[in-house]
């Protein structure tokens, strides 16, 4: 049966079957539905007034009245199915037959016949298919006819069944009732007319600004139904994330966009929104028309559109904020691994440090400062965010602040200073105070402090070692060749005749130039022993003076 109802409709409308985007507004949408409504039931129901009154019009001898009710069904049957003829003409074509049956009943049958409600009905469908100003205009008419029939009772211009039946005042008084109700009804109609329009103008608005909103969002969003999960409408923003066009959107449903994997899970979730109707947000995975897959943020709500249930999905891509996070977070452990690696480099190297902020407080320090940076004739425990000065001698706190000024101007400061310690003896320690930059900006300061008592030896043991060795090559040439000479002088005697006596002589200073000479050597020896078994840096002070000592040439 629905079927053929669907099909008798699509004979009535054709091509014409009507939208808010080909009709003029949305009230004349709805005045031309009721008109197609009209149609619809207008002819089949219309034998139901039709048949008997052709019969009872064949029986009372009425055939004109007959041959009239059959000609105006023909032509509301012709009408009904004529759908490729204009809309307006077509709503003509009903009034006009409408007009030309009431007339010709109320001109025959009088107040008895069904004439005068057909004028009635004229104005009633004018109101409901025509712009209002046609129904008063069909009032207007109405009253018109009444009164030109008022005339000719009273002036009998042509023969009428109301000749016989009203008198002119009868007559206009019948009618006064027919015009009263007309104006009622049609001001009614337009009431309820213009308020409709006024309400679907606000909604025809709303929709507008919201599709708007949706088209024009610079986020993905979609509709797409709860039942079947295919897409319902998709937003420019979607198209161009995704990169399916609109078309292609409408023809896939929302497990397209998501891996296979996820498909189960998806029904599960979009199944249990569906039954609680609630707003929805979470995180998912997505994959582009190019396999790009994409990491989303998703809210959605549940809305009733055409009688089914749809969800309403904005999308926000967070692919890159997620990378950004990963990389934050490597970088994180990288800086925190280097911070350990700098901390255990910081603490297990030899030199004491200590670092200072913008406003010459403590800003960290290692283990060892608190024994190679002494600022102070008694060492103290370093505190972080306590200001340098109060761990500095009084004494020395002027010259201090001074060389801290330099540095923090840009200076890089180095000196020296000798410690006693009891149980060591003398400490060199070696400062070196650096500007700590960030950026082109100095924001504080690096002590560092360095043993260098071992070196200070070193040095000073290379610097005896050398001392001795220039006055060993003092002696060499200077005392060695002395006795040398002598004996080099008295050898060349010998090969010269000479008596015994002189010869002895000869001999005798031979002897005391050698025993010199050898005494010379052993000196030497003895000083170069001494240097071999010179103290190496870290000796104490006694070794280096007995060092001293024995190095320092006899006057």
């Amino acid at each position: 049966m629905k079927i053929w109802l669907r099909k008798y409709e699509k004979a009535i409308q054709g091509e014409q079957a009507l939208s808010y985007a080909n009709a003029e507004g949305p009230l004349v949408y709805w005045k031309n539905q009721l008109f197609f409504s009209f149609l619809l039931y207008c002819l089949p129901f219309c034998f139901i007034a039709a048949i008997p009154g052709v019969y009872m019009a064949l029986v009372s001898g009425y055939i004109n009245i007959a041959v009239v009710d059959v000609a105006c069904v023909f032509v509301v049957a012709v009408v009904t199915f004529a759908n490729r003829l204009p809309l307006r003409l077509r709503k003509l074509s009903i009034v006009v037959v409408c007009y030309f049956l009431a007339l010709f009943l109320v001109d025959k049958l009088g107040y008895f016949g069904p004439g005068v409600f057909y004028l009635f009905v004229i104005t009633i469908l004018a109101a409901l298919i025509f712009r209002i100003k046609y129904a008063y205009w069909s009032i207007a008419a109405n009253t018109l006819l009444l009164l030109a029939y008022a005339l000719n009772i009273q002036f009998h211009f042509f023969e009428s069944a109301l000749n016989h039946i009203y008198t002119p005042g009868g007559w206009i008084a019948f009618s006064a009732n027919l015009t009263f109700l007309s104006i009622v009804l049609v001001m009614m109609i337009h009431h309820i007319f213009r308020s409709l329009e006024a309400t679907l103008l606000n909604k025809e608005m709303l929709q507008e600004r919201y599709k708007s909103i949706f088209d024009r969002s610079p986020l993905p969003m979609w509709l797409f139904d709860t039942q079947t999960l295919a897409f319902l409408d998709v937003n420019e923003a979607a198209v161009r994330h995704y990169g399916y066009t609109k078309e292609e959107f409408l023809l896939m449903t929302i497990k397209a966009i998501r891996p296979a994997a996820a498909s189960h899970a998806l029904e599960e979730v979009v199944e249990k929104n569906r039954m609680s109707g609630v707003f929805y947000t979470g995180k998912a995975q997505h994959i582009t028309k190019s396999g790009q897959t994409i990491f989303v943020n998703i809210e959605s709500n549940l809305l009733l559109l055409d009688g089914k249930q749809a969800r309403l999905v904005q999308a926000t891509d967070i692919t890159e904020l997620l990378n950004n996070e990963v990389e934050a977070l490597n970088a994180n452990l990288k800086i925190k691994e280097s911070e350990l690696n700098l901390r255990a480099i910081f603490n297990s190297t030899n030199d004491g440090f200590v670092l200072l902020n913008a406003l010459f407080c403590i800003k960290q320090f290692n283990s060892k400062a608190i024994n190679y940076v002494k600022l102070g004739a008694t060492p103290k425990q370093f505190e972080i965010g306590k200001s340098i000065f109060d761990f500095v001698e009084p004494s020395k706190l002027p010259y201090f602040k001074e060389l801290i000024q330099k540095v923090y101007a840009g200076e890089a400061i180095e000196y020296d200073r000798m410690y006693k310690d009891v149980s060591k003896g003398p400490v060199w320690i070696r400062f070196t105070i650096t500007p700590v930059y960030e950026g082109d900006t100095i924001q504080g300061a690096c002590i560092c402090g360095r043993d260098i008592t071992a070196r200070k030896l070193y040095v000073d043991t290379i610097e005896h070692q050398n001392k001795t060795l220039r006055e060993i090559s003092w002696m060499q040439s200077h005392l060695v060749r002395a006795p040398l000479a002598r004996i080099m002088g008295l050898t060349s005697m010998l090969n010269n005749p000479v008596n015994d006596e002189e010869k002895a002589d000869i001999l005798n200073y031979l002897n005391i130039s050698s025993q010199e000479l050898d005494h010379i050597i052993k000196r030497i020896t003895r000083q170069s022993d001494i240097i071999a078994q010179a103290p190496v840096p870290g000796a104490d002070a006694k070794k280096c003076d007995d060092f001293y000592m024995e190095t320092t040439p006899d006057p």
